[in-house]
């Protein structure tokens, strides 16, 4: 019913919220029924427990994030296009869900068996799948002539750090820096692209 959705999605609200204040450890059940507005029998009438409730909130985010990472376009003018879009993807994913960002980012090597086995396989999952994506474009720019020959496994790990570091400031609010995405945008293209005038030669 939808009296049934609207209270499991005010747990998950809650849940989220105050996991991202709190901690997981610091936030006990009780305390997430009584924000949600609940009685905590339905936490585990929903989610059998805390740890359960935890996961569900990580299944969540990481489906969110795939299909928006399935849905960056594959064709593009060039590929330091392709580029802008993941980074530009990342920037805005964290300002879409900082909370369910900070939580992945702090909780995610949790002490929890079931959550912290979720954990490591999306984030496997997506560490692959954007270096996937990243060498991908190197590799595609190098041989065009688009890109400089740089060495590829090594600058894929460099921008997949960068991605990650600057996931992790936006969800911390510790990238209060004007124009942080254009000067990180701009670095990028003065590494990789070659210049148009001195390619002439």
């Amino acid at each position: 019913s939808r009296m049934t959705m609207n209270r499991k999605q005010a747990l998950l609200d809650a849940a989220i919220k105050l996991f991202a204040t709190n901690g997981f450890d610091a936030t006990s059940t009780a305390s997430i029924a009584q924000y949600a507005g609940v009685t905590e029998p339905l936490i585990h009438y929903h989610f059998k427990s805390k740890d359960g409730l935890f996961t569900h909130i990580l299944e969540t985010i990481f489906a969110e994030y795939f299909d928006r990472f399935d849905a960056l376009p594959e064709k593009t003018p060039t590929e330091f296009d392709k580029l802008v879009n993941l980074i530009r993807f990342h920037f805005r994913f964290a300002e879409d869900f900082p909370d369910e960002t900070f939580i992945v980012i702090s909780a995610c090597p949790s002490k929890l068996q079931e959550a912290a086995h979720v954990c490591a396989q999306y984030v496997k999952t997506q560490g692959e799948r954007v270096s996937g994506y990243v060498a991908g474009c190197l590799v595609r720019g190098i041989a065009s002539g688009e890109f400089r020959p740089v060495p590829v496994p090594a600058t894929t790990g460099m921008l997949l750090a960068s991605v990650n570091g600057l996931m992790r400031r936006k969800s911390l609010h510790l990238d209060e820096i004007d124009g942080l995405l254009g000067a990180v945008l701009d670095f990028c293209r003065h590494a990789l692209c070659k210049e148009p005038d001195k390619a002439k030669g």
